[in-house]
């Protein structure tokens, strides 16, 4: 997730605005939308988000002026390909330096996790505010395509359960891109072509620490890929 331009999840996919992450409304429509079904079968589409609860992500929704006929207007997937892992996302408001000789105080950094099992292994990704050359920026968080900022504090929020019961991330890590050198890796381990989001999440697990080490969200996701 070059969390810059995703997650991401997106990695990691875990941003803070007025929600602890950019709306479904705005997410779904960036994704090529398709009919699922009927005379418009296949045909491009734009999911109708009147009046939908902004913070419930959706594959398939009801089309714009009833484009698809009464068919859904569905998240264009790639077919047959799929993955599931489990997603550890580490997020540390203080770096240290192993030998404890740092000269910048609270660096932060986040580090994405997908744990895919067996034979697949792990992919990793670390991300820190790197948009200038000044080294005293790592001070800040680093910020995802939507500009929402990633720290502890915000795992923290992404763990808060809403109205449902569910912890904010399950929705919240939805339908976000990963930047391209997680993408890529995840397309190669899989053999796809499309670009790789999340789909679902369960199991959403915080370990908070404000001893100095990182405060942890562990969880477990499905994937897909989506197309052009």
């Amino acid at each position: 997730m070059s969390i810059r331009h995703l997650l991401a999840v997106a990695l990691l996919v875990v941003p803070f605005t007025a929600h602890a992450a950019v709306d479904c409304t705005a997410r779904e429509p960036l994704l090529a939308h398709v009919c699922s079904g009927g005379a418009n079968a296949g045909l491009t589409c734009t999911p109708d988000l009147t009046g939908v609860d902004p913070l419930i992500c959706l594959s398939a929704r009801p089309a714009e002026a009833d484009g698809c006929l009464g068919a859904k207007c569905v998240i264009k997937f790639e077919d047959g390909a799929k993955f599931s892992a489990e997603l550890l996302i580490v997020a540390d408001d203080n770096v240290s330096q192993p030998d404890e000789a740092q000269v910048i105080q609270n660096a932060k950094a986040v580090t994405v996790v997908f744990n895919f099992g067996g034979k697949k292994g792990i992919i990793a990704q670390t991300y820190q505010d790197l948009s200038v050359a000044d080294l005293s920026t790592i001070t800040n968080p680093p910020t995802d395509k939507f500009g929402v900022t990633l720290s502890e504090q915000r795992l923290r929020q992404e763990a808060d359960l809403r109205p449902d019961g569910k912890a904010a991330i399950v929705n919240d890590l939805l339908f976000r891109p990963q930047d391209d050198d997680l993408a890529d890796a995840i397309r190669g381990m899989v053999g796809a072509t499309g670009n790789p989001v999340i789909i679902k999440v369960s199991s959403v697990v915080l370990s908070d620490h404000i001893d100095g080490t990182a405060t942890t969200l562990r969880m477990k996701v499905k994937g897909g890929f989506v197309l052009p």
